[in-house]
């Protein structure tokens, strides 16, 4: 077709269309806002990286869970299931491991050592890479403790009117429910290729589809194919499709669960460095010293919040204790620490375990996913009000509350910086609710020590570091402009979003908020410097009231 212009012009005559510029993207938020990171022990899932679930895949990703009187790291299990199933959307997932894991091999062979399957299949387990005769192996690196299930096939082909032998086969992965995970249809010929050229070898075709499963064809033969005639080749005397399927295949072992604390710090690392994004971090529930340890320096590193349970089985002293001991306002970033405390026995959500004491600190993240999940017309989210009070009712059955503090008791909770989650009474009648929103920030009149705050503080910082990011490599005035621009639409959005407040402070002149984006004075050829003043709306923690007879 003939066209009236072209994409690059010599010095011939001619008109250069050049391709289309857009000037009309506009700053735009994703949804990382509602989802969370966790660290934790599972009985599924992969080991080498971290891995994203939601509620319509929990629990095959995940399994169904083992009971926290067996091991107390199972409660984080409960957590993540009733979180993703009270709002919050994704829980991305860092499997805790040891250093004793191994993942196995399931191998496909013929029975008997046949030369080529002509018969049935044996499936085996081996610790490492098959060598020898076989027909493929199979790497799964879902690693579930409950073993898969493998299925496969080849349909008839004929040739002279007479079945034929076929390279092509259908494979399966099921997990020990019968629950389909992968399906695959490849040659186990190298050199084979589908209608559109692309290579059809079996191997390639799940690398196409998939990092979490491995493939590798054996050496029967100089061409490996499903013989006519065999268990997993075309049809039955019925017409039903003949599989060769095995029993559940155990190629995980955990490894046990005495974990280190170098396995803490390689969880750690994967959950701080993966693709995947995430905007708060769960402890659930653990009472690991060790894992709060990295956990609170993975909070730090990547300016998330989290928020972390108190034993309920304690006293109020006891959990002054538990939280002292773990010298959270010791951090720089002490205000992205939230600490709770719940004395309430409940059933649990899951169904798994009998009535105790479930955490309730990743409860609280779901709800705050929830709530980021209604933007307003500027995008913003009501991050102002807290995860707290009659609004924010525990939704759980059974509970009961084995310990009442006093108010001198609660008095020492808020001076150690704990949020008890407990009953209280409203207008309507009572319930069982987060009591209150204080971060572990070791100060008494500061906005640091609200909750509020550090969900609205943080968004700022990733909204403008992002921004940043997205402003390198640009001429320098360029970049200056797009910053100043860009923190202007930002700051009058949180203002009219009702995040920010007119400040007090002289410097400021009464606005609520003021930036300043230059060139660094010292290097200013690569160099920006990009600052920022913000004075965030509070949270009414303690109402004093008065009333006054007159005459």
């Amino acid at each position: 077709m003939s066209t009236a212009f072209v994409r690059q012009l010599g010095a011939e005559s001619g008109v250069q269309l050049n391709p289309l510029r857009d000037a009309s993207e506009i700053p735009a938020g994703d949804n990382s806002d509602q989802v969370f990171g966790i660290m934790m022990r599972a009985t599924r899932g992969r080991i080498d990286k971290p891995f994203a679930v939601d509620r319509g895949n929990v629990f095959k990703k995940l399994g169904s869970g083992e009971q926290i009187r067996l091991n107390a790291l199972n409660e984080a299990w409960v957590h993540v299931v009733e979180a993703l199933n009270k709002g919050a959307y994704q829980a991305v997932i860092q499997r805790l491991v040891t250093d004793s894991a191994v993942i196995k091999w399931a191998v496909v062979k013929p029975e008997l050592d046949d030369t080529t399957p002509t018969g049935a299949f044996e499936f085996t387990v081996s610790d490492d890479e098959p060598v020898g005769s076989y027909l493929f192996a199979v790497k799964h690196l879902g690693c579930f403790n409950d073993g898969i299930v493998l299925e496969f096939r080849a349909e008839e082909v004929e040739e002279g009117g007479l079945p034929a032998d076929n390279d092509k086969l259908t494979l399966r992965l099921r997990d020990k429910e019968g629950n389909m995970l992968y399906e695959f249809y490849g040659s186990l010929k190298s050199d084979a290729k589908d209608d559109y050229g692309n290579s059809a070898y079996l191997p390639d075709v799940v690398l196409s589809q998939t990092d979490e499963v491995e493939i590798l064809v054996g050496s029967i033969g100089d061409d490996a194919v499903i013989a006519a005639g065999s268990d997993a080749y075309g049809y039955n005397s019925n017409g039903q499709q003949k599989w060769a399927k095995s029993d559940a295949l155990v190629c995980f072992s955990e490894g046990g669960t005495a974990y280190t604390t170098q396995n803490y710090m390689a969880a750690r690392e994967k959950l701080q460095y993966t693709q995947l994004d995430y905007a708060y971090v769960s402890s659930g529930g653990t009472q690991a010293p060790a894992l709060l340890a990295q956990l609170a320096q993975l909070a730090f590193d990547t300016n998330r919040q989290l928020r972390f349970g108190v034993p309920g089985n304690l006293s109020p002293e006891a959990a002054v204790a538990f939280v002292n001991q773990l010298n959270m306002g010791a951090s720089p970033t002490a205000h992205l620490m939230h600490a709770f405390w719940s004395p309430l026995k409940t059933d649990d959500p899951t169904g798994v375990n009998p009535h105790g004491f479930i955490g309730t600190e990743t409860l609280n993240i779901a709800y705050a996913c929830g709530r980021n999940a209604v933007k307003n017309a500027k995008g913003f989210a009501p991050k102002n009000y807290p995860i707290a009070g009659r609004e924010w009712p525990v939704q759980r059955t059974r509970i009961v509350q084995v310990y009442s503090p006093t108010n001198q008791e609660l008095n020492l909770l808020a001076r150690a910086k704990i949020n008890p989650v407990i009953y209280e009474t409203y207008t309507g009648g009572g319930r069982y609710v987060f009591r209150d929103s204080l971060t572990c920030a070791l100060v008494e009149s500061s906005l640091k020590k609200l909750i509020a705050v550090a969900d609205m503080s943080t968004h700022i910082d990733d909204a403008v570091t992002r921004a940043a990011k997205d402003y390198l490599q640009l001429p320098m005035e360029t970049s200056v402009k797009r910053m100043r621009d860009y923190l202007t639409f930002l700051f009058e959005g949180a203002e009219a979003s009702k995040w920010l407040v007119p400040s007090a402070d002289p410097m400021m002149n009464g606005k609520a908020w003021a930036y300043q984006v230059q060139p660094n004075e010292l290097r200013p050829y690569d160099s920006m410097d990009v600052s920022y003043w913000l004075r965030y709306d509070g949270t009414n923690r303690q109402t004093f009231v008065t009333q006054t007879l007159t005459r």
